[in-house]
This record gives C-alpha cells, sequence and structure tokens, in this order.
C-alpha cells in the first residue's frame, strides 16, 4: 500500500474512533509510521486529508449505486433484496462503516460534516430509492403516489438502523419484513 493509501485508511480508522476534531496530523502520521512532514507531501493539511476520504466514500456509493440501478426489478424479492443489499454496505463495508461513524460523531459540531453526512445518508438513498419507486409507478407495479414520500417511508426503518448496533439477523428478519409491508401497502399488481 503506497502512503498516500496508507494516510487514507489510518486517518480513517482515526477519525471513526477519535473523531475529526481530536485526531492531529501528529497522530495521523505515528500510525502510518512517518514523520508529520512526510504527510504534507501528499496532503496540504488535515483537512485535505478529510475531503479526500470524503470523495473516495462518494465515489463508492455512485458506484454502489450504478452497480444497483442496473439490477432488473420485477418483483417484490428484487426491491426486498435491492434494500438489504445497500443496507449492507452502508452498515458492514469496513470503510464506509469507519465513513458513516466518523460523521456521525462530528455532525453535531460542525455544519460541513452535517452536510456531508445528510447528503450521503440521507438525500442520495432517498433519491436513489425515489426513482426506482417512480419506475415502478410508471410500470404500473406500485399504485400512483407521491415517491418521495414512498422513498421516505420505505428508507426511514433502515436509516434508524445505521445508528445503532443491533444483531444483524435480527435485522435481516426486520427490515424484509419492512419492505414487504411496504409493497402490500403500495403494490398494484403481483411483482
Amino acid at each position: 500500500m503506497h502512503t498516500k493509501e496508507r494516510i487514507l485508511t489510518e486517518s480513517m480508522k482515526l477519525f471513526s474512533v477519535y473523531g475529526y476534531t481530536a485526531v492531529s496530523i501528529r497522530m495521523i502520521a505515528k500510525e502510518v509510521g512517518v514523520e508529520s512532514s512526510a504527510l504534507y507531501k501528499h496532503f496540504k493539511n488535515k483537512q485535505a486529508i478529510f475531503d479526500a476520504i470524503v470523495q473516495r466514500s462518494e465515489e463508492q456509493f455512485f458506484q454502489k449505486y450504478d452497480e444497483m440501478s442496473r439490477i432488473e426489478i420485477n418483483r417484490a424479492k428484487d426491491l426486498e433484496e435491492l434494500c438489504l443489499t445497500m443496507f449492507r454496505f452502508q452498515t458492514q463495508d469496513s470503510w464506509t462503516s469507519s465513513f458513516r461513524k466518523l460523521l456521525l460523531q462530528e455532525k453535531f459540531a460542525k455544519p460541513e460534516i452535517a452536510a456531508v453526512y445528510k447528503k450521503i445518508f440521507v438525500d442520495m438513498p432517498v433519491q436513489h430509492q425515489r426513482k426506482i419507486l417512480e419506475e415502478l409507478i410508471r410500470r404500473g407495479i406500485l399504485r400512483d403516489a407521491n415517491a418521495e414520500v414512498m422513498s421516505l417511508e420505505l428508507y426511514a426503518p433502515f436509516y434508524v438502523y445505521h445508528i445503532i448496533e443491533e444483531d444483524p439477523k435480527y435485522l435481516e428478519d426486520i427490515l424484509r419484513t419492512h419492505v414487504n409491508n411496504f409493497l402490500e401497502s403500495y403494490v398494484n399488481k403481483v411483482m
């Protein structure tokens, strides 16, 4: 792993445990195993490291959404699996999970971090689901309703479980049931 990559990886680990504010360049350098001056060869300052972490995280989310958008949804199981796959990505992928923890720790202290958190863990998922639901409405699979409200309704329980630790098996079962209850409320015909 190159030094720049190690800086990002170790910074993410430190930020997710101690918070962005509490971590210093010196702490990062120590974890990477280099002098502080070596970090400045790769990043201007701690904010630049954070910005690179945000950029990488956004790229990973866009890549995952692109991957998910290629899945054809023709039955209830398809939407259920799509929702659960995205939830697993947001909660079990080590980078994404650390990123979420970092943002959760700092979002109340720094408005710019709160904005990043909202964009990635609220706005992007809701907008992505809204597009899927609009397509299902257009195809007559779901009854005509406000896709934005439907998206919020579908996503809310997933979001709640982003911020608490829970047994993964229990979560899978309860979230599957949630998606199926959601579909029972909105399905226009058998998927």
